[in-house]
This record gives C-alpha cells, structure tokens and sequence, in this order.
C-alpha cells in the first residue's frame, strides 16, 4: 500500500478529534456552561469567538510554517495544546477563564490539526486522486462528528462537563499525540518514496521535489494580490460563517423548540451527510469544474437553513441536516483543491494560511450574531434568515473567480 494513505489518515484522525469537539461537540456544552456560570448565551460563545480572531494572527505564520518546517512537528504540538488545554478547561473557575483558555488551546489546536497542515501535507504526497485523498482525510470531521457529540453528550449526562473535558484530554494525550508522532512524514522522500502516480492508469510519477516545485515560490505580498485568493477567501469566509453560527446554536435552539433530548442525533445525522458529502465532492473534485462544486455545497446549505427557519417539526429538522451536512462536507475537499489548482504546492502552506484569516474575520460574527438575535427577539429565526442572505452573497461572490494555476 502507499504510504500516502497512512499520512491520509493521520490527518483524518487528527480532524476526528479536533473538528468532532470544536464544531460538533461544543454544541452541547453551551447549556451546561451557561447554567454553571450564570451568563448569557452570548458570553458563553466568546470562547469560540476569540479562538476565531485569535487565528487571524496564528495562522498565516503556520502556513509558512507548513512550507518550511515539519508539518509532522506542527500536529505534535497541536495534539499536546489540545490535550493539556482541554485539561486546564475543565479546571476554569469563571466564564472569563473559560473563554480565554478556550481562545489559546483550541485555537492553537485547531490550526495545527485542522485542514491547514493535514490538507497540506496530504496534496505533497498525492496528485492525479489528491481530491479523492482529500476528501477522504476531510472524512475525519464528519466521524468526528458523529462520534464525539455521543460520548460529549455521555460525559456531560454521567460525569458533568468538566470531568468530561478532562478525561476527553487525557485521551488526546494518550491516542492522538503519539500516534501522530510515529505515522505523519513531510515528504514521500521522507520514506524513499518518489510519490503517487501522476496520472490515472500510467506509469508517471513524481519526485518530492518535483512535487513541490508544482507551482511558482510566492511570498505573501503576491499571494495577497490574487484576485483568486480573494475569491476564494471571502467565499468559504461566509459559508464557514453560516455553517459555523447554525452548528455553534443548534443545541440551544433544538432546546427552544423542545426537542433538546435529540440534539445528539441531529448533529449525528448532519456529520454522517458530511462524510458522505466529503467522498462525493473529493471524488468530483478530480472531475469537475471547482466552482460548481462549490455553487453546489452553497445551494445546500442554504435549503438547509432556510428549513431551519420555517420552525418545522423534529422529522423536518433531520431533512435540513441532510442539506447541511452534504454542504459541511463539500466545501473542504472543494477548498483544498481550490489551492492547489491556483497556487501549486510550491506555496500551498503560505496560501492556505494567508486565507485563514480572511475566512475568520467572517467567521467571527457568526455564533455572536446568532445568540445576539436570539437574545433579543427570543427564537433563532430572524439568524437563520440572515445566514441565508450570507450564503446568497457567497454564491454570488464565487461568480468572477478564475481558476488557472498563477505564472
């Protein structure tokens, strides 16, 4: 077997953890914290807010990181934030400390383990099927997704949330950092490989340095100027911002409508779409035009939050999950593609961090917005109304974009 698969699920399994807890799982805390504390909804989602604002800063120096140093070294040190941070989580004695620990740790961990370095280092080691290999470690957010709300929701029930988040650390610790340490490599020559076939059904292969030389060497000045980069940016900045202020409230607003028992199998349903979604749009990102891709996971999201807005019955709510998780899972694939198409390999890193930041701007506002609207008219239905318009100005945002590899 290449070994290339193995560095796939190194990345999978670093997004199981990190991506099934911050997107998925978070979601089911925002009650128990509210009520240990005695704050608002808002304040217990700046935590999430600042860890959001925090990576416009750290992640344009991890991405080039990435290029330069050991993206294997980067996820060892995210797995230990992550694991150590959650531990000192569950050891917070005020919503403030709460908050700040969450923006350090988790920020920390969700850029050194999410798609910055994993779809880096996961396109270095493939080419002809890099959006199948994609979509596959991208596969790890949905079982993650699935998997980790469970055993949230089971620790939350049994143990409380603050026993939960330290044992859950104690597992990063002992699963995650160890196992990232002895699979991930930088390069196929790191293995005495020379890389995937570059071709379907030949014999054509290439070198690692071929591999990296896939692409011009920008710096971030050039990279900034893109028109592409823009694009692209400002596109999944408010599909992430949709996507990530219905998951952040979707505990709290299954609540309001009296069905908070199911909120577990409804976030289980949209990650199990999502990892459907993902091997769907990583295998039509070798195929097709990248831009439909992402029209298409735009267009599905927004049928979702617009079912979402309609008030409808529980069955309902699972067909909106069908839509949004399908769309969670499209964008990831489709995104990392994106990068390799424009900028090459050469900068894959620089580019994918230099974007970052744009992506958390719009982010930002996203699980304010929606526990501010709540917090004023007493329902979600005015938020969802405006996550739909947010995903109309992304759909029409991606129009202009060119995708041709820059010279």
């Amino acid at each position: 077997m290449y070994y290339g698969w193995l560095i796939v699920a190194g990345a999978f399994t670093a997004q199981f953890f990190v991506t099934g807890f911050f997107t998925y799982g978070f979601p089911l805390m925002v009650m128990p914290v509210e009520a240990e504390f005695g704050v608002s909804r808002t304040e217990v989602m700046y935590g999430i807010t600042w860890a959001t604002g925090l990576g416009l800063l750290v992640s344009p120096l991890i991405g080039m990181l990435a290029d330069k140093w050991s993206i294997r070294g980067l996820m060892v040190v995210g797995a230990a934030a992550f694991g150590f941070g959650l531990i000192l989580l569950s050891k917070s004695e005020n919503i403030l400390q709460f908050s700040l620990l969450f923006a350090v740790f988790i920020c920390l961990a969700n850029n050194l383990l999410g798609p910055l370095t994993g779809s880096t280092v996961v396109a270095r080691w493939f080419s002809a099927s890099r959006g199948r290999a994609l979509g596959i470690a991208a596969v790890g957010t949905s079982l993650g997704g699935m998997v980790i709300p469970y055993l949230v929701d089971r620790g939350i029930t049994e143990l409380g949330w603050r026993e939960m988040m330290f044992y859950f650390g104690i597992t990063v610790l002992l699963l995650l950092l160890p196992y990232l340490y002895l699979t991930m490599r930088n390069f196929p020559a790191d293995k005495g490989l020379v890389g995937e076939s570059n071709l379907p059904n030949t014999s054509a292969i290439l070198s690692s340095a071929e591999l990296m030389a896939d692409g011009p060497d920008l710096n971030v000045k050039q990279i900034l100027t893109t028109p592409a980069f823009w694009f692209i940016g400002l596109t999944l900045g408010l599909l992430f911002m949709s996507q990530t202020g219905v998951l952040t409230n979707i505990g709290a607003y299954m609540q309001g409508a009296g069905v908070g028992d199911k909120t577990k199998t409804l976030i289980f349903t949209l990650a199990g779409m999502g990892l459907i979604g993902k091997l769907l749009f990583g295998y039509a990102a070798d195929r097709i035009n990248l831009k439909y891709g992402l029209w298409a996971a735009i267009s599905l999201a927004a049928i979702g939050v617009a079912i979402l807005a309609s008030e409808p019955s529980y069955p309902t709510m699972l067909v909106a999950a069908l839509f949004l998780g399908l769309a969670t899972g499209g964008m990831l694939p489709v995104w990392g593609a994106m990068i390799a198409v424009v900028f090459g390999m050469k900068s894959y890193g620089r580019a994918m961090g230099a974007m970052m930041p744009v992506i958390a701007l719009s982010v930002m506002p996203g699980p304010i917005l929606g526990a501010k609207l709540f917090d004023i008219y007493g329902d979600y239905t005015n938020s969802f109304y405006l996550f739909i318009a947010v995903l109309g100005l992304s759909f029409i945002l991606l129009i202009p974009l060119n995708l041709r590899r820059i010279k």
